[in-house]
């Protein structure tokens, strides 16, 4: 059983969509969402495997909603319900994800909901990397911030706010000038999408960004700590930098 949220800033269009969802078998309703900021918080609670989402919405649209959404939940697939021109369908179509227009249709939906029934784990998961090119080929650049989460809220932060990000134990904190976060993602997953950014790896538990980097340390057998300031402390912590990423941050930071 799929489960599912729609997020619209019009009521009308949301109780129609979920009364046709209703009739289709495979997908369950878990919630609905009138703007994009409420479906990000939504969607991290409730955990759905599809969010179909309006894109001409007030405020936050569709499209900045979709790409925050892939961040906080990075297997979910999306549906765009929209009215929105044919090129931007086609390039939907391209990217092996499914749209719905309004009005909708119901035999449309039933299909759209088959389609996604059909998914085995690893093409689910293909559709979903497709989905994030397909953003950026509609003329989207990435969102430069990351959704993280704290005292069970949804927070977006600038990369350039992101002083290192460690994961211990499989959960990943995000340490920025603002505060610690957690993160619901990988660490592998994070250091894909900050590529061509200043935030890199330097350990196998650590992301660093590069332009918060105080002081470089050497240390035992030509090994390297990175020392970072701390948000409102004149204590600094000391990040090691793994040895096979050693040249790649002597070149980073233009040491001999």
């Amino acid at each position: 059983m799929l489960k599912a949220i729609v997020v619209d800033d019009e009521q009308p269009a949301r109780d129609e969509l979920i009364f046709l969802l209703s009739k289709a078998a495979g997908i369950a309703v878990i919630g609905e969402a009138d703007s994009g900021p409420a479906a990000i918080g939504l969607a991290a609670q409730l955990q759905p495997d599809v969010v179909f989402l309006d894109i001409q919405m007030r405020g936050m649209n569709g499209l900045d909603t979709a790409q925050a959404l892939r961040t906080v939940l990075p297997k979910t697939l999306i549906v765009f319900a929209t009215a929105y021109d044919e090129y931007a369908i086609r390039a939907f179509e391209i990217g092996a994800i499914d749209y719905l227009l309004k009005p909708f249709d119901g035999e449309r939906v039933t299909a759209s909901v088959k389609r996604l029934e059909k998914y085995h784990p690893d093409e689910w998961q293909a559709a979903a990397n497709r989905l994030d090119q397909t953003l950026l080929a509609v003329g989207k650049q990435p969102v430069n911030k990351l959704a993280v989460e704290k005292n069970g809220k949804i927070i977006l932060i600038s990369y350039d706010d992101i002083i290192y990000i460690g994961t211990q134990d499989g959960a990943v904190a995000v340490v920025a000038d603002t505060g610690e976060y957690n993160y619901s993602g990988t660490l592998a997953a994070l250091q894909e999408r900050l590529q061509g950014t200043a935030i890199t790896r330097v350990h196998r538990s650590y992301l660093v960004h590069m332009g918060k980097v105080k002081e470089v340390v050497p240390w035992f057998k030509g090994t390297y700590w990175l020392k970072l300031s701390l948000p409102g402390s004149r204590n600094c912590i000391e990040v090691p930098v793994g040895k096979g990423q050693i040249k790649k941050i002597k070149d980073l930071l233009g040491i001999n």
